[in-house]
């Protein structure tokens, strides 16, 4: 049985979210509740298979993916969480979602082109995008009762409007935590089938879906446009094994699959995952779906004890977020700037994300996002430092 209550230690361990935070933060007491990585340790079994990995003391190049059973492994795990049935020959992969998204946005448009995703967004969509000198145009998402929906009207009048080309779907969505459900997945695809737009579909964070809710994958729900959607998905958010590189998509759509492949050996980089990835991959969705379902009562709890304790002593209000360990939290009753936030919240010791970082401006209201995924002592200590922080704010 996991412990996840265990405080584990991160400073110094060349960890992006703890060590990366001094130079992002002042305060050099902060707690960084900020980056997308978890403060658990991985299932055993991953690291009993990293450890074989590192054992044998030779660190070359590694074996693709296509030539060794993860495309089989990650077939029967999609079957068995998912009920989705898939061919591994459609598989493709890369080290990052990120980076195969890139990759996509490259082969199937052109400079110039118009790609639409919703807002808020994470950070990264809006770099992929502009990096490729494509243009991003942002639907912003609707809320009501603090649930985010989509607006149908005005993102098919903005598609029609820029000529969109592609389209990038985030399921679940981050930051807002939504799990879209059948019927708003097959308006998507079928608005996007009126006009031949393309759909990236970044599920990374499809199995970190808290009891009670149910993800679909586009491509299932909606069939009929399968060939135009492309599907991102990686062990790296549900395991906490960004570090190892790993990623893979999935694609009908020989044309685009090829186009895929020949722009990433254009690009000089195979983009290829570690030689630690893939037995971490196969000891993941071979041997830890118990972990993983602990793990999903765990960040639960956290959610609604930290919804309750930041409800009752501030205005602010915590989205009912159904699927990651990210909180979105509406603390726009607050007559302050962003600036002034996240100066008062790094003083105050906890280090979050606000507005800017998901493509919002201070007219769309003011924002935290805060990462659940740590041990209930640390995430006390944080979240009590937060209140104490919106109240201190509200009090001026």
């Amino acid at each position: 049985m996991a412990n996840f209550d265990q405080v584990n230690q991160r400073s110094n361990t060349y960890s992006m979210k703890w060590d990366g935070a001094k130079s992002t933060y002042h305060n050099p007491e902060v707690i960084p509740m900020w980056i997308a990585d978890m403060d658990f340790q991985s299932p055993k079994p991953v690291i009993e298979a990293i450890k074989k990995q590192a054992a044998q003391g030779i660190y070359g190049y590694a074996t693709e993916p296509a030539m060794t059973q993860a495309p089989q492994v990650i077939a029967q795990w999609l079957e068995t969480r998912n009920q989705w049935q898939i061919n591994p020959d459609y598989l493709g992969y890369s080290a990052g979602v990120v980076n195969g998204l890139g990759l996509a946005i490259r082969a199937l448009t052109q400079e110039g082109d118009a790609i639409i995703t919703q807002t808020p967004l994470y950070g990264h969509f809006k770099i992929a995008v502009e990096n490729s000198r494509r243009k991003l145009i942002s639907n912003p998402l609707k809320w009501h009762k603090g649930k985010a929906s989509f607006d149908w009207e005005k993102f098919e009048q903005q598609i029609v409007t820029n000529h969109v080309k592609m389209a990038i779907l985030c399921n679940p969505h981050n930051p807002t935590g939504r799990v879209w459900n059948t019927s708003e997945l097959k308006q998507f695809a079928q608005i996007c089938q009126r006009h031949h737009v393309i759909i990236l579909s970044d599920d990374i964070h499809s199995d970190l879906i808290l009891p009670g809710n149910t993800y679909h994958p586009l491509a299932q729900v909606y069939p009929e446009y399968q060939d135009q959607i492309i599907t991102f998905k990686s062990p790296s958010k549900t395991f906490n094994l960004a570090g190892l590189q790993f990623a893979y998509y999935y694609t009908t759509n020989p044309d685009y699959q090829q186009q895929m492949q020949s722009a990433a050996a254009y690009a000089s980089n195979p983009d290829l995952p570690t030689a630690f990835a893939l037995p971490a991959l196969i000891a993941a969705y071979q041997q830890s779906a118990s972990w993983l379902e602990e793990l999903l009562e765990y960040l639960a709890q956290n959610l609604k004890w930290l919804t309750t304790q930041i409800e009752s002593q501030t205005p602010a209000q915590v989205t009912r977020s159904q699927a990651t360990y990210l909180a979105w939290i509406d603390v726009s009753y607050l007559s302050c700037s962003e600036d002034e936030l996240l100066k008062a919240l790094d003083a105050g010791g906890v280090g979050v994300q606000t507005n800017r970082e998901f493509g919002l401006d201070e007219k769309a209201g003011l924002f935290i996002r805060l990462n659940f995924a740590t041990a209930r002592s640390v995430l006390t200590t944080g979240v009590n430092r937060l209140i104490r922080v919106l109240q201190q704010l509200a009090a001026r």
